[in-house]
């Protein structure tokens, strides 16, 4: 390993952190699970609520501010990683572009990530491409979900655009909906869109605005979320 590194087992390592896997899986149990609920008397949809994650342009120049410095706080914890992996202090070729890079997840979250993650790497002695490294840092990223949880009051729009969809298909009735899937995915649905940025947030509420009519409402709902959890975290290629 000294003087080098192999991108593999470096990748492997960030990937450690499992923070979209977590949600993945996470979603995966509530979603795949999740019955739709029974069908009862067609209901028009109910007009969408407003975004609770449009922005004005103060809000957003704050959050786009706050999203450098997380990103940043993020490169900071891979540079650290890949001169551990290396074993040599000449920084990562790399840092430059990690820092140019965007991803889908909430400043909070990703800070918070990075911060729990450079701290276990800090503690941890000893190679960082192992199952120990692993188990050190495999709370970091579920950690850092739990406290970015999405307050249940901030899921009601995302459910009006789900379920306004599904009435309007006449697939099922609007409150019928409302209460089997808040009951039901409700708080797999309050981590994983709390773990997002706005820019997340408002492709989920689109995506959920063009489900399908009459197919398994489970697996799209994951479909709607899956790929936004991938780009939580940026990993070098």
């Amino acid at each position: 390993m000294k003087g080098t590194i192999h991108e593999r087992s470096f990748r492997a390592a960030v990937s450690m952190l499992g923070a979209a896997s977590l949600i993945s899986a996470a979603l995966a149990s509530g979603c795949g699970g999740a019955s739709p609920p029974a069908v009862s008397a067609k209901a028009p949809a109910r007009p969408a609520q407003a975004s609770p994650d449009g922005q004005g342009a103060p809000g957003a120049s704050v959050e786009q501010r706050e999203q450098r410095e997380a990103q940043r706080a993020w490169c900071v914890y891979l540079e650290e990683l890949y001169q551990r992996a290396t074993e040599q202090a000449k920084g990562w070729p790399k840092f430059d572009q990690c820092t140019q890079m965007t991803t889908m997840a909430s400043p909070k979250m990703l800070r918070a990530t990075s911060e729990c993650s450079l701290a276990a790497l800090r503690r941890f002695e000893g190679d960082p491409f192992t199952a120990a490294y692993a188990e050190e840092v495999s709370r970091c990223g579920s950690d850092a979900m739990t406290a970015t949880t999405l307050p249940r009051a901030d899921l009601a729009p995302y459910m009006a655009v789900l379920c306004g969809r599904l009435a309007g298909c006449g697939d099922l009735d609007y409150d019928a909906c409302r209460q089997s899937l808040e009951d039901g995915l409700g708080p797999q649905l309050e981590r994983a869109i709390g773990a997002m940025n706005s820019r997340g947030r408002h492709e989920v509420r689109a995506c959920f605005g063009k489900l399908a009519c009459g197919g398994d409402l489970g697996p799209q709902i994951s479909a709607c979320l899956e790929p936004i959890m991938d780009d939580l975290l940026w990993l070098p290629g």
